[in-house]
Order: C-alpha cells, then sequence, then structure tokens
C-alpha cells in the first residue's frame, strides 16, 4: 500500500500540481511544489522501509520511467514541430535517447535481477508505469496544444533522469560474484542500495524541477541565478 500511495503521488500528484501552480504568486507555487517534490519522492523511501518493495522494483520504476519520458518528449518534439523546419535534432534525440533508454531493460536482467529479484511486479509495470505514462501525457498535452516545443532544458532533464537509470544499474556489483554469477543482495543491503537511489533520485528532482526555474522576464534560473542571459542590440 505505501508503494501504491507513493507511486501515485509522484506520478499523478506532482503534474497535477505543476499545473496548479501556474495561477498561483511565485513565492507561493514555489513553496507548493518543493513540498510535493519532497513528499512523493520520499513516499518511496518508506515503501522501501516497510519492505514492500526491494531494489530490483526501485530499479525497474526508473527503466520505466526513462522510456516514458522518451515516448512522451519524442511526441512533443513531432507534434510542435513546423512544417519544413529542422529535423535534426528530434531525429537525434529520437535515435540516441530511444537506443539507450531501452538499454537499461536488457542490462537490468542480467545486473540487477539476479541480485535484487522483483517483489511486486505487476504493481510496478501495469500501476505505477501505467499510470506514470498517462500522467506524462496529460501534463504534455497543455505544451502541444500551446504549441511549446521542447527546450534545451527538457532534453537535459530526460538525458539526467536517464544517467540515474544508468547508475542504478551498477550498484549491484557491491555484492560481488562467485563464480561469474552474481551473488543476491542481502535484505539489509538491497534496502541500503535503494535508499542512495532514492535519495539521489529526490536530490535530482529536486534540481531539475524546482532548481530549474523559466521566469517572466524569459530567461531560466539555476537555484535563482540566471543561467540564460538575454541581449540586447545596440543602438
Amino acid at each position: 500500500m505505501n508503494a501504491l500511495l507513493g507511486g501515485l503521488g509522484r506520478l499523478v500528484g506532482l503534474r497535477l500540481v505543476l499545473r496548479m501552480t501556474a495561477g498561483l504568486p511565485r513565492r507561493a507555487a514555489r513553496a507548493l511544489l518543493l513540498a510535493t517534490v519532497l513528499v512523493v519522492n520520499v513516499a518511496p523511501a518508506v515503501a522501501v522501509l516497510t519492505g514492500a518493495v526491494g531494489y530490483g522494483d526501485v530499479w525497474l520504476w526508473l527503466a520505466v520511467e526513462v522510456v516514458t519520458i522518451y515516448v512522451w518528449t519524442l511526441a512533443r518534439a513531432l507534434a510542435t514541430r513546423e512544417p519544413g523546419g529542422p529535423a535534426l535534432g528530434v531525429a537525434f534525440f529520437g535515435v540516441h535517447y530511444g537506443m539507450f533508454a531501452l538499454v537499461p531493460f536488457l542490462l537490468g536482467a542480467l545486473l540487477v535481477l539476479p541480485a535484487a529479484p522483483l517483489r511486486s511486479p505487476l504493481l510496478t509495470v501495469l500501476v505505477l508505469g501505467g499510470l506514470g505514462f498517462l500522467a506524462v501525457g496529460w501534463s504534455v498535452a497543455g505544451a502541444v496544444v500551446a504549441g511549446r516545443r521542447p527546450s534545451v532544458g527538457d532534453y537535459v532533464r530526460a538525458y539526467a533522469r536517464m544517467f540515474l537509470a544508468y547508475a542504478a544499474l551498477l550498484l549491484p556489483l557491491v555484492a560481488g560474484t562467485k563464480d561469474g554469477t552474481l551473488l543476491p543482495l542481502t535484505d539489509s543491503r538491497q534496502r541500503l542500495l535503494a535508499l542512495v537511489v532514492l535519495l539521489a533520485k529526490l536530490a535530482l528532482e529536486l534540481v531539475l524541477v524546482v532548481g530549474i526555474e523559466r521566469r517572466p522576464d524569459g530567461r531560466t534560473y539555476l537555484l535563482g541565478r540566471p543561467i540564460v542571459v538575454s541581449t540586447r542590440r545596440s543602438s
């Protein structure tokens, strides 16, 4: 139940709050968004501590999220591309990110599952993965209707989340091998590694969702400092 509530909160609640904050004063919107990111990313850690999910489930959750982000980011890029406009960037993302988005599934079967078998596969794939797919699609729909193409920041966020999924692939190697086969992770080690990944996920989401902000002045800010400075033509 903790895993279900935590997953629902993160996948649906965060998207809902992103929509809600659009009409709020800036400070109130940032505070609400920060609180939501904290709550819905800490909830999976509670599920790990209670034993509802293990490290294998955490890895699968990240892998499913990477594919979900790929599908909807590519769909948004294709739907908002101007007729006759440059297609090289979209094609590169489609091939490059798509190719690497599938690798976690293939490598995970070799590196993660032997050491940390899934405890709740149906919950992770059908419930969390399915609802996550719908939630991200719902949030992308507004951008498509408004004609907003994916920004550089959107692509950076996508690759940053992929990097975390790859890092999660390598952690089970700490268990060691015997005769070329990965040794199973003990419950305590699964719990520790899962919490490490989830804390890294929380830090990443705080930077990507809360730390990066595009303000009405047209500039993008990272932790309150402008990272894209507008230029003026000299008269």
